[in-house]
């Protein structure tokens, strides 16, 4: 029988992420429409180089609003610095439905990069800081599930709507998150940061099951001991200046540089006219939907075996075979454009170096990097270092997103994923040199090996 604080743990993990799979909208809407606001009789005409800056745009929203969500977590709290994503998220579909112009466009676009931030700032840190050691793994891939959630929905809906009929349903995902999100519990790490503990108490006494709180009394006195040590001289520089929490900081930038740029992130946004690209006699929109279903899918791997397996040898495995089938791909449409060998007929092998691509990126790059960001960090600077690793993570992407269908332009498709072999290489090496194990430790086991040990792994 399934324990009923497991149980309670995964609801609030799965309610919290609703948050973002309304962000996995937000960036998958762009796909299915994309043909549509490219034709002459568009809603909202643009050409090619403006179809770059309204898929990118969002970035700049993630940007400028990860640093104030990382605040607003450190003093309001986790759960309403995500309730107000909801709503906010609501208004701005609605808003859609009245925009005609492309600058009116980006404004929305960049208003909902606003929201995405929120969600990848806190929901992170929350999701960490409500579960057990022994499930902070599964739980953290709720992140990337949920996200592959929202895009699904949105290619799935694309197939049948026309673009103000998917803004319509579109709505849908915020609806659901405010209304399931409400009853699930603020974190009691925050609560013990504030000094509330009869609040903090009550809120581990309904994640763990327990009504009675005795199980419960060491793990809130873990939590105390562990909060009250962090948070003495607690600053914003203790970052920068600590080096523990410097070397942590730099190896969770460098998986966000590794996890955008290894190809995924730009298929989810251009999947339509990157299968457009492969010689298949399948409509660009019905492939974007199985890439979204494999996406999804394959984060069901990674929910079971990383507190099993661990942290480290899946983020090994996962960039190895990001490796492998960047180089398939490339390989294909090299061929393709330079050379005078006829791949016509292979269509579908790069159609499944697609999917195995997304499923090695969900096994480790693309579904624990949330879970291994708060693991690293001690709680006086985890929003803030989630936020800045927000802001990287978002910085690169819009390079990419920016980048991708100029350098695809003219048959030059190959360049993209000649761009993400060489990164997905590199991702192997700094993983197997520098990225530590977490599995099954609390936060404060975390911090003691971290700064026991001086080479990090």
């Amino acid at each position: 029988m399934i324990n009923k604080g497991v149980l309670r743990q995964f609801l609030a993990a799965i309610a919290g992420s609703l948050s973002i799979m309304n962000v996995g909208i937000i960036l998958g809407w762009t796909s299915p429409i994309m043909e549509e606001l490219l034709m002459p009789n568009s809603p909202i005409p643009m050409s090619v180089d403006e179809s770059s800056w309204f898929v990118s745009v969002i970035d700049w929203g993630l940007i400028v609003g990860s640093i104030p969500f990382g605040v607003l977590a450190d003093r309001w709290g986790r759960k309403p610095s995500l309730q107000i994503i909801g709503p906010l998220a609501l208004a701005t579909w609605v808003a859609l439905l009245f925009v005609n112009t492309f600058q009116g466009l980006l404004a929305i676009r960049f208003a909902q990069g606003l929201l995405a931030a929120g969600a990848y700032t806190v929901l992170p840190v929350y999701a960490g800081e409500i579960a057990g050691p022994k499930i902070r793994g599964a739980l953290g891939t709720m992140f990337q599930i949920m996200m592959y959630v929202g895009i699904l929905f949105v290619y799935t809906a694309g197939m049948y709507l026309n673009y103000r009929q998917l803004t319509w349903a579109m709505m849908a995902g915020p609806v659901i998150f405010c209304a399931l999100f409400a009853a699930i519990p603020e974190s009691p790490h925050f609560y013990v940061m504030k000094n509330r503990l009869t609040d903090a108490k009550r809120a581990l006494v309904w994640l763990r099951g327990d009504e009675t709180g005795k199980s419960v009394d060491y793990e809130m006195d873990a939590v105390v001991e562990c909060i009250c040590k962090e948070m003495r001289n607690a600053t914003f520089t203790e970052l920068f200046t600590d080096w523990v929490s410097l070397k942590a900081l730099i190896i969770v930038q460098g998986l966000s540089v590794f996890r955008t740029m290894a190809g995924v992130t730009a298929l989810i946004s251009y999947a339509s006219i990157t299968f457009k690209e492969m010689h298949v006699d399948i409509h660009s929109n019905k492939l974007s939907l199985v890439f979204a279903c494999s996406v999804l899918f394959s984060a069901l791997p990674s929910t079971l075996l990383s507190d099993r397996v661990g942290r480290r040898p899946l983020m090994i495995l996962s960039c190895i075979l990001c490796f492998v089938f960047d180089t398939a791909i490339f390989s294909y449409f090299y061929l393709d454009k330079c050379s005078n060998y006829d791949v016509t007929e292979y269509g579908w092998l790069c159609v499944l170096a697609v999917g195995g691509l997304s499923v090695a990126h969900t096994l480790g790059l693309g579904s624990l990097l949330s879970t291994i960001n708060c693991e690293l960090f001690p709680s006086n600077t985890r929003s803030i270092a989630n936020a800045i690793n927000t802001i990287t993570l978002t910085t690169v992407s819009f390079l990419a997103l920016k980048i991708y269908p100029v350098l695809a332009d003219n048959g030059g498709m190959y360049r993209n994923y000649l761009i993400s072999t060489v990164f997905s290489f590199a991702s192997i090496i700094s993983c197997w040199l520098w990225l530590p194990e977490t599995k099954g430790k609390t936060f404060a086991a975390i911090q003691a090996q971290l700064r026991k040990t001086d080479d990090f792994v």
